[in-house]
């Protein structure tokens, strides 16, 4: 077929297409842009030791926040919603736990979305939920009932982040649904009840994601369980160097980008890829878990975010059909200072991580 008839063709469907395509200016972001979040952890109410340990406030001061250890408040979260909406950033994505029936609306770990929930400023920054259904916090057939009610009651809120028109809400593991439902098709009747209320309710569905692996047993996991998007929480160990302790951050940064494209080979459904800033969680060792021993990466900085964010951005880019339209990747994380993933400013002032995610949206 000549040239020009090819070039005909391609036009002509590339119009169709972009004529007959929903325009929804509320999901899809003025100009194509990216859509960036970060990850919430609000781990730093001061009611659970277990994370602002002596070892963390006596040799990791440098990740202390320049509020202090404890940053759960109404002006502390004010701020970091000002914060993050200034450096570019579009939505914090909160980690949300079931701690038992009724118990959960007041669970410490849920305080910063009732803050953001409650702040004067939280137009300037869109939110959803990432459900962490870990150890501690499982959810299963008895507690779906209320935490779903819970989920809706939020994305009914004008600024929830939504993909494909929905909104939008992750999920943390799904071996652990699979467990406490007893099967993968158990775990799809959920989430299709999940959909179901969301409509009855008003709103035209939900954008169900699950965190996964690199690994296609994962993958097909998730699309057995009849997840409509795949992404995950972070990949550092991707990027582990058998027999190194000390790893260059670098290495996690090559190792990441080539999970991205793993998981987007192997799987149909689009992917919200995640890039993790770090990985050092070394100031919450203990006897259970050997992270005094365990590998972590150094070089984190200004620069390492940087490079970070724009490999990200140019993935997203580069990879428009395998992700979602409303161009949206994922930052690990907003404060996971105990884990060394934070780009909350510290008190000693020796770093600006921000300034690493701004130059790299302004950039690209």
């Amino acid at each position: 077929m000549p040239y020009r008839f090819i070039l005909m063709f391609i036009l002509s469907v590339t119009a169709l297409f972009s004529t007959t395509a929903k325009n929804d200016e509320d999901d899809v972001p003025a100009n194509n842009k990216i859509q960036l979040g970060a990850y919430y952890f609000d781990g730093w109410t001061g009611e659970y030791p277990q994370h602002i340990t002596s070892h963390l406030k006596e040799s990791f001061a440098n990740r202390k926040p320049k509020w202090g250890w404890v940053t759960s408040s109404q002006e502390i979260v004010d701020e970091q919603i000002m914060m993050a909406s200034d450096a570019g950033l579009s939505f914090f994505s909160f980690c949300w736990y079931y701690s038992g029936k009724k118990k959960f609306q007041s669970e410490p770990l849920n305080n910063a979305l009732r803050y953001y929930n409650s702040s004067k400023y939280k137009s300037k920054l869109k939110f959803c939920l990432m459900v962490a259904n870990h150890e501690g916090f499982f959810i299963g057939p008895n507690e779906w009932v209320d935490a779903k009610a819970e989920w809706i009651l939020q994305f009914k809120k004008s600024n929830y982040l939504k993909v494909d028109g929905k909104p939008l809400v992750i999920l943390f593991s799904v071996p652990s649904l699979v467990n406490k439902f007893g099967s993968e098709v158990n775990v799809k009747r959920a989430l299709q009840s999940l959909r179901n209320d969301a409509i009855k309710n008003g709103l035209p569905g939900v954008t169900i994601a699950a965190c996964v692996s690199g690994y296609r047993s994962s993958i097909v996991e998730a699309q057995n369980c009849g997840f409509d998007i795949l992404t995950g929480y972070n990949y550092h160990s991707s990027g582990f160097k058998a027999g190194s302790t000390e790893i260059p951050i670098s290495n996690m940064q090559a190792a990441e980008n080539q999970m991205w494209n793993n998981i987007a080979y192997v799987s149909p459904l689009k992917f919200i890829p995640v890039a993790t800033l770090n990985w050092d969680p070394r100031p919450w060792a203990n006897a259970g878990n050997g992270y005094d021993k365990a590998p972590y990466f150094v070089g984190y900085s200004e620069k390492s975010v940087y490079k970070s964010v724009s490999s990200l951005i140019d993935w997203i880019n580069k990879n428009k059909w395998e992700t979602p339209k409303e161009r949206i990747g994922l930052l690990y994380a907003w404060n996971e200072n105990g884990e060394g993933a934070y780009l909350t400013p510290s008190q000693e002032g020796d770093d600006n991580l921000l300034r690493g995610v701004q130059k790299a949206l302004k950039e690209k």
